[in-house]
């Protein structure tokens, strides 16, 4: 059997030809379309009108697959959500054109191949089309459905027409060239769960399938969490995370899921938010990291930069080092201890000496920093003349004032 069979039997296009081929159609495949219309490819100004406004065609199936793995709007998907889209968006791409980046395939194509339901995949499809991932060059219609048929009467001999799309990305991401060794870490990258899926509207569950979706509202984390404060639960560490985001303009290119799972191993070895800033640009040895960028956009792999600067502080058995403020935690500790190992020498000297020692008692830091006391109302003495005179010629100036006011009001009124 050949390789491009499978394809043929659930109505995929032959890779590198557009699905159709007249004769060539098999008869299973014959529930797409047998008209061998479908092999006269869409026209030049068609597909490049059907890219939606702010997204340029793909150059290949990678490039487009590699720049939706990279977006921040797939990335702050749930884990199972960003997996089942991904499914879909591979299949879609396994399907395009090799010269048009056009795609044919079925929904129930891409069930087949998937494993998912039908609910499911209309659902990832949409999101694609309504983010701009997919051109609609041809919408899918039927023979009732369509125009010039009598609503089914008259039989125009398309059959049922499979939708025809375009794979299309940004137009800020430039194409990386096939032999890029930065690519293959790319691909190597596996994302985590991020944001929950929003939920269904249950005020109108039979909204149609062309209706306009309601924008997804991220929940708002609150961004005041100390610099210098370890997060104990998921929920701090949340907080800890969008407190980063505010931080560093670096770091707010991901959301806060993202970043706590990133920072998993570090948040749990008790790192502060001040701890992982400081990481970010000093190694463990104390020498600071040099930049070679002058701004976030040069970075090509944000998350692969943040691994590599905190691998610095991770040891050869994978155990994340002490930070920056559990090592002066540390060297505070040290020098107390030390400190009152001489106290105690002192003391048992003076007692073999003979000598006493008085110990001077010690205020605590709340009262060093509390104010001082106020005086006894008994003992505050009376003002002197000096202090009435100046205070009746403040009285009689602001007096004279007032009256100069009024009467420029009065002049202006008349």
């Amino acid at each position: 059997m050949p390789p491009f069979a499978d394809y043929t039997r659930i109505g995929f296009a032959v890779p590198g030809r557009l699905h159709g081929g007249g004769a060539a159609v098999t008869a299973s495949a014959a529930r797409v379309s047998d008209a061998p219309v479908l092999a006269v490819a869409p026209s030049k100004a068609l597909i490049l009108a059907s890219v939606p406004r702010g997204m340029r065609r793909a150059s290949d199936q990678q490039a487009f697959l590699r720049a939706l793995r990279e977006d921040p709007e797939v990335l702050g998907l749930r884990y199972d959500g960003y997996g089942n889209l991904l499914r879909v968006a591979q299949v879609i791409a396994w399907a395009a054109d090799w010269n048009t980046m056009c795609s044919r395939p079925t929904i129930a194509g891409i069930c087949e191949r998937t494993g998912l339901s039908k609910a499911s995949v209309k659902r990832w499809v949409r999101w694609l089309r309504e983010h701009g991932w997919l051109g609609v060059v041809e919408q899918g219609t039927t023979v009732r459905f369509r125009k010039g048929t009598s609503a089914g009467l008259e039989d125009d001999g398309l059959g049922n027409r499979a939708a025809l799309w375009v794979l299309c990305i940004p137009r800020g991401i430039t194409p990386v060239p096939p032999g890029d060794a930065s690519s293959d870490q790319v691909k190597r990258v596996s994302e985590p769960p991020s944001l929950s899926l929003p939920k269904r509207d249950k005020e109108d569950p039979t909204r149609t399938r062309e209706a306009p979706r309601r924008a997804r509202r991220t929940p708002r984390i609150s961004p005041t969490w100390g610099l210098h404060q370890s997060p104990g639960t998921k929920r701090d560490k949340l907080k800890a995370c969008e407190r980063l985001r505010q931080e560093s303009t670096t770091l707010r290119r991901m959301t806060a899921w993202y970043l706590r799972w990133l920072l998993k191993p570090f948040l749990v070895a008790g790192w502060t938010v001040a701890d992982v800033l400081h990481a970010l640009d000093v190694r463990a040895d104390g020498s600071a990291w040099t930049y070679t960028w002058s701004s976030a956009d040069e970075l090509r792999h944000i998350p692969g930069w943040v691994r590599h600067r905190l691998a610095a502080w991770v040891d050869e058995d994978g155990q994340v080092l002490p930070s920056r403020s559990q090592r002066l935690s540390s060297a505070a500790d040290r020098q107390r201890a030390e400190q009152e190992k001489r106290r105690r020498e002192s003391l048992s000297a003076a007692d073999a000496t003979g000598v006493g020692l008085v110990e001077e008692s010690r205020a605590s830091r709340a009262q060093a920093l509390a104010p001082p006391p106020l005086a006894d109302p008994a003992q505050r003495s009376d003002p002197n003349e000096a202090f009435r005179a100046a205070r009746a010629e403040l009285e009689r100036r602001r007096a004279e004032r007032e009256a100069e006011i009024a009467a420029a009001l009065a002049r202006r009124r008349r």
